[in-house]
Order: C-alpha cells, then structure tokens, then sequence
C-alpha cells in the first residue's frame, strides 16, 4: 500500500492567499506631450518697399520642438462651407494617442497669398519702446503653416532622424475644398518663418529710432497641451536706426 503524501499546511494557506490577490493592474499609458519654444531672433532687415510710405521691421522666427512627443494638429470638418474642429493628437507610451478638441482655428486665405492651410495666431510678435508704457505694435503674419522645416536636435529622446511632417501632405496645399487638414512638428525638430516671406514683420512706420523689445510667443492663447507652457518665449532689445537692426541684448531663448 502505497504511503499517503501530505501537503503542509503553510503551502496549502500560500497557494490559498495567491488565488485571492487579485493580479497588479497594468500601469497606465503616460502622454508624450510637446514642448514649443521660440530660438533666439538674430536676423533682421529693414524694408520700405514692399509697403510704399510704410516702414517694416522685418525678423525671422522659428519654432522648435523640444517635448517628449510630437506637436501633432489635426482638423476636420464635414462640408466645404463649415468651420473647421481644431485637435490636438496626443500620442503616449503605450504606442496610443488621443484626439483632444481645442478652441484653435484653420484658415485658408490670411492674405499672405500662401495657397494652403494656416493654423490661426499660433505666434504673436510684439514691439515696444524700452521704458514705455504706450502700446506695443504687433506683428502682421496671423497664419501659420508648420512642419519639420530642419533639424534642431536630434539627440533629444525620441527626435526622429528623418522629417515625419513635410508638404505636402501638410497644411493640403492648393485644396481649399479640405476636409481634413493635418500638421506636425517633430521632436528635435523646428519650423521657420524667414524675414523675406509675406508678413514676416512689424509695421513700425512712425516710429523714432531708437531701443525696443522683440518679444515673440508661441501658443499664446494656451490652446495646445505642452510639458511647459511658461517658456514658449524669447525677446530680444534692438536699437533700430535709420539703416537696420543692432542687437542689444538677448533674453531666453531655445
């Protein structure tokens, strides 16, 4: 007769308590967010052609992305006479990504003579008198088509070495009829707007010579979720005499 084999109790109270934990939950999927700056302003001219009687201060501006995910815009309407519904997709860990609604507009024509799709007042640039307190002027360009225009960084985590977003597909040049509309900024990558394109300056007709601040902002209106959204800025102090731009001194800046 075979010997009756015993399980001890500790093994059996183990085996008891493992089928009554229940398993860990899986952890949650953490959102990539981007995070827009603005480079330092270097580049300026002066330009009393292009608006006879006008004097324009010219700048380049450029918009970089230096998050943990890409700075993805995408827009969607359902007939040709509708306004469009602005989202932001927000990609995560897991390999996801979320389409969230916010209160940012597309327009086709802001008179720049640009045939494609702008996002509207993603930068503002403002000019004003250093030690004054009267208005500032604003910058002219209202519309603002972006993509991987260059590389920034490459090194940042997750900066794809190649572009990702290029136009075409996006802002869907030459369509005005789009329904839907798609724009991105990689992760190590930036977005430029040279002095020399259409509207890419301050009317400063009036003006005396003298010392100002360029501040120039993007996401202004916090439209768009970020990693931070407290450092989207750079200004520069210029001195702008009767025949250009002398740099004074540069605040922050990517």
């Amino acid at each position: 007769m075979a010997a009756k084999k015993y399980v001890p109790l500790l093994v059996l109270l183990g085996i008891l308590v493992v089928a009554l934990v229940p398993p860990l939950p899986a952890l949650a999927a953490t959102i990539l967010y981007p995070d827009l700056r603005i480079k330092h302003v270097d580049t300026f001219e002066l330009d009393t052609t292009t608006m006879p009687g006008h004097r324009l201060l010219r700048f380049t501006s450029i918009m970089v992305n230096v998050g943990a995910g890409a700075f993805e815009v995408r827009g969607y309407r359902l007939t040709t006479g509708s306004n469009f519904l602005v989202y932001q997709r927000e990609y995560d860990t897991a390999g996801g990504h979320r389409d969230v609604l916010t209160p940012a507009h597309m327009v086709y024509d802001v008179g720049d003579g640009h045939t494609h799709w702008h996002l509207k007042n993603l930068q503002k640039s403002t000019l004003v008198a250093l030690g004054s307190t009267q208005q500032s002027r604003t910058g002219a360009k209202i519309g603002f088509c972006f993509f991987d225009n260059a590389p920034y960084n490459l090194s940042l985590p997750g900066a794809p070495p190649q572009a990702v977003y290029n136009q075409p597909p996006a802002c869907s040049p030459n369509d005005p009829n789009a329904l839907a509309v798609l724009m991105g900024l990689s992760i190590g990558w930036e977005d430029i707007y040279s002095f020399d394109i259409a509207q890419q300056w301050i009317d400063i007709t009036g003006l005396p010579n003298g010392a100002y601040r360029l501040t120039v902002t993007a996401d202004h209106n916090h439209h768009f979720a970020e990693t931070d959204n407290t450092n989207n800025f750079t200004w520069v102090d210029i001195w702008i005499g009767n025949n250009g731009v002398t740099i004074l001194l540069q605040g922050p800046g990517a």
